[in-house]
C-alpha cells in the first residue's frame, strides 16, 4: 500500500465523510420555507387527530368541564391548520367547521346536506342537556370529524405548498378572522372567538416567520394576538374598532409590503377582494367585475352613459310607462321609499320591498330569493315581469332605434358590433350601470382607513355592538355588511328571521311569503330571504322583504326580541337565535348611530 493511499484512509476519507455529514445536517436544518410549512401542517394535523381520538374516548364518561376543555383544545389545534384547509380543501373545511345549519349543494339545489363539525358539536356540549343520548351524538359527531381528518391525512403527501399560495392563504384567513372570527360566527355558544382568534394570529405569525420576514410583520401580528388574548378580555366589551385600526389593518398593509419586498408573486386568481390589495378596507380592495359574467360589457364611459340613459327609459316597459328609476330613485339611495311598489297587473302592491341598488354588484346572487346570479339576468327578469315593468326585450331594440339619440349611444358604447342596438346590449349596458353603483367610502370606511375622527363615540360603540353582543355581524358580514360569505364571496347566505306580516307586536302573525322555498321546495328554506346590505340602510326605509318596519329602531327591537320566534310565532326553521339580546336603550341608539355612519349615496353623472 502506498504512503499516499494510507494517508487518504487515515485522514482524508474521514474528513470527507465529516463534510458530507455536515452538509446533510445543514440540509435538514435549513429546509425551505414551504417545506417548513408542510411540516407545520402535517404535525398539527396529526395532533388534531390525536386530540380528537382522546376526545372521543372520554366522551361517554367525562364530566362536562372536561369535555369542554378537550373541545377547546381540539378547536385550538384546528386553528393552526385552518389557513391551509380552507384554502386547499374547502369542502372538508365546511364539514369540519361549517355553520350548524343544513346546506344545499350549488350544483344540486335539491340535495340537502345536514350540518356537521365543530359547531354542531359545540351545541351538544354547551347548549344541549347532558343526557346519554346526547353523549352518543357527541361520540358520533367526533367520528365525523375524525373521518375528515383521516381524509386530509391521506391527501397530505400530495399537498405541495408554494410561496405565493402560503401568503395568499394566510391573508385570506386573516380576512376570515376579521369578518367571521371576532364576530363570534364560528363559536356561537362557547363564545371562545377571542382566544381562537389569538390562535389564528399565532399560526399566521409562525407560518410567515418561516419565510424570514422582517421583524416588523411578526411584531405587528404579535400585537394583534396580544390584543385579543388579554386575560381580562371580554367578548361583549372587546373594542373591535380599535383593534382593526390600531393593530389589524396595519399588519395587513405590512404583509402586502413584505410580500412585494420578498418578490413573492401575488396569485393571479380573480377575486372579489383583489389578491394584491393592501387590506380589507382600502378603497380599491373590492372588484365588482368578479361578480360579473364573462361577457359583461366593459364599463367604459360610453357604456355607462348608455346604461344610465336606459335606466331612466320608459320605452323598456313598452306602453306601461315605467322605467328602472320608477322604483330605484337615485335621490332615495336607489329605492322608492314605499312598503312595496305598485303592481302593473292590478290595484295592488308588488310582492316584495324594493332593495337598494347601491353595492348590489358586490354579491353573487340577486333578488330576495337569490334566484339569479348576474345583474344582466336580473335586468331581463325585471323588464319582462308583467307586474314590475311589463316589457318585452325582443321589442325594445325597435322602439329604441326610433328614438334618435339611442342609435348614436349604442354605436359609441359597442363600436365593434355591426348591430349594437340589441336585447343583449340593453341588458349589458344597464347591468354595467348598476355595477358602477359601488359606494365604499362612508364615514365608517374613512375611520377604518385611519381617520379616527370620522366616527363619534356612540358610532364606535355601535360598531362594536354590531360585531359583538348584538350578533349582527354573524349574518351581515363586514365590511360589505351583506350576506355574501367572506373571504371568497362565492355564495350568498339566506336567513329565516320569522318576519311578521304587520308591525303589531301585540298580535303578531308570520308573513305568508315562503321566500326561497318557492324555488326548490326545500323545507329549511321556507321563509328564507337573502341577507341584504346594511350599508345605506339609514336611507332605504322601510325595511325587511315586506317593508313591515318603518324605522331602524323597529328593526333593532325585532332582533333584540329574538325575531319571530322571540315574538311567540311558530318558526321551526328560524336561523336567527331566538334568545333576547338584552340591549339597553343606549346600546340600541348606538346601533342606529353606527348604521347612519354607513351612508354613502353620492351620485355620479355620466356625460
Amino acid at each position: 500500500m502506498s504512503i499516499r493511499f494510507s494517508w487518504f484512509r487515515a485522514v482524508a476519507r474521514p474528513l470527507l465523510l465529516l463534510v458530507a455529514a455536515g452538509l446533510f445536517s445543514f440540509a435538514i436544518l435549513h429546509k425551505s420555507p414551504t417545506e417548513q410549512v408542510k411540516e407545520h401542517y402535517t404535525t398539527h394535523l396529526r395532533q388534531l387527530h390525536t386530540a380528537l381520538t382522546a376526545f372521543q374516548q372520554m366522551a361517554p364518561q367525562a364530566d362536562a368541564v372536561t369535555l369542554r376543555a378537550q373541545f377547546a383544545a381540539c378547536r385550538q389545534e384546528y386553528k393552526q391548520l385552518e389557513f391551509a384547509i380552507e384554502y386547499y380543501y374547502p369542502h372538508a373545511a365546511s364539514r369540519i367547521n361549517g355553520a350548524p345549519l343544513p346546506e344545499t349543494e350549488p350544483g344540486e339545489p335539491g340535495e340537502v346536506v345536514p350540518p356537521s363539525g365543530f359547531q354542531v358539536l359545540e351545541e351538544y356540549i354547551y347548549a344541549a342537556p347532558d343526557t346519554r343520548a346526547n353523549r352518543e351524538l357527541v361520540y358520533q359527531e367526533i367520528d365525523n370529524l375524525l373521518y375528515q381528518v383521516r381524509h386530509l391525512e391521506q391527501q397530505a403527501s400530495y399537498l405541495a405548498f408554494t410561496d405565493a399560495e402560503v401568503f395568499d392563504a394566510v391573508r385570506l384567513n386573516l380576512y376570515r378572522l376579521a369578518a367571521k372570527g371576532v364576530s363570534g360566527f364560528d363559536s356561537p355558544v362557547a363564545h371562545a372567538s377571542l382566544p381562537e382568534a389569538a390562535a389564528t394570529l399565532k399560526a399566521s405569525r409562525d407560518v410567515l416567520a418561516m419565510f424570514d420576514v422582517p421583524a416588523a410583520l411578526t411584531t405587528q401580528l404579535a400585537h394583534c394576538e396580544a390584543a385579543v388574548a388579554a386575560p381580562a378580555q371580554d367578548f361583549n366589551r372587546f373594542d373591535r374598532a380599535r383593534f382593526f385600526v390600531r393593530y389589524f389593518n396595519p399588519a395587513l398593509a405590512t404583509l402586502r409590503q413584505v410580500q412585494a419586498q420578498l418578490h413573492i408573486p401575488f396569485v393571479a386568481a380573480k377575486r372579489a377582494v383583489r389578491a394584491d390589495a393592501a387590506g380589507y378596507f382600502v378603497a380599491d380592495a373590492f372588484d365588482a367585475s368578479f361578480f360579473a359574467p364573462a361577457d359583461a360589457a366593459t364599463p367604459t364611459p360610453a357604456v355607462l352613459k348608455l346604461g344610465a340613459a336606459l335606466f331612466k327609459e320608459p320605452l323598456l316597459s313598452g306602453s306601461a310607462g315605467r322605467s328602472c328609476v320608477s322604483c330605484h330613485a337615485p335621490e332615495r339611495a336607489y329605492t322608492d321609499g314605499l312598503k312595496v311598489n305598485r303592481s302593473l297587473l292590478a290595484d295592488a302592491g308588488l310582492e316584495r320591498n324594493t332593495p337598494t341598488l347601491l353595492n348590489a354588484a358586490l354579491q353573487p346572487d340577486q333578488f330576495y330569493d337569490s334566484r339569479v346570479h348576474f345583474l344582466e339576468d336580473q335586468v331581463h327578469a325585471v323588464i319582462s315581469n308583467k307586474a314590475e315593468m311589463g316589457g318585452h326585450l325582443s321589442e325594445a331594440p325597435t322602439l329604441l332605434r326610433k328614438k334618435g339619440a339611442y342609435a348614436k349611444l349604442f354605436a359609441q358604447a359597442f363600436a365593434t358590433e355591426k348591430q349594437p342596438v340589441s336585447e343583449r346590449n340593453i341588458r349589458r349596458a344597464v347591468a354595467a350601470y348598476v355595477r358602477s353603483l359601488v359606494r365604499l367610502n362612508s364615514r365608517f370606511d374613512q375611520y377604518m382607513r385611519g381617520d379616527t375622527t370620522a366616527l363619534n363615540a356612540s358610532e364606535v360603540l355601535g360598531f362594536n355592538l354590531f360585531m359583538g353582543k348584538a350578533q349582527c355581524g354573524t349574518c351581515h358580514y363586514m365590511p360589505l355588511f351583506n350576506g355574501a360569505v367572506p373571504p371568497l364571496y362565492e355564495k350568498t347566505e339566506s336567513e329565516v328571521l320569522g318576519v311578521p306580516a304587520t308591525a303589531d307586536a301585540q298580535s303578531p302573525m308570520l308573513d305568508a311569503d315562503p321566500g326561497k322555498f318557492l324555488l326548490y321546495g326545500i323545507a329549511h328554506q321556507k321563509h328564507a330571504f337573502k341577507t341584504p346590505t346594511v350599508r345605506n340602510a339609514a336611507l332605504t326605509a322601510p325595511y325587511m322583504h315586506n317593508g313591515v318596519y318603518q324605522t331602524l329602531e323597529q328593526v333593532i327591537d325585532f332582533y333584540d326580541q329574538g325575531g319571530g320566534a322571540g315574538l311567540g310565532l311558530s318558526v321551526p326553521t328560524q336561523t336567527l337565535a331566538e334568545d333576547r339580546l338584552n340591549l339597553s336603550p343606549a346600546e340600541r341608539q348606538a346601533l342606529v348611530d353606527f348604521i347612519n355612519s354607513l351612508s354613502d349615496a353620492q351620485q355620479v353623472v355620466y356625460k
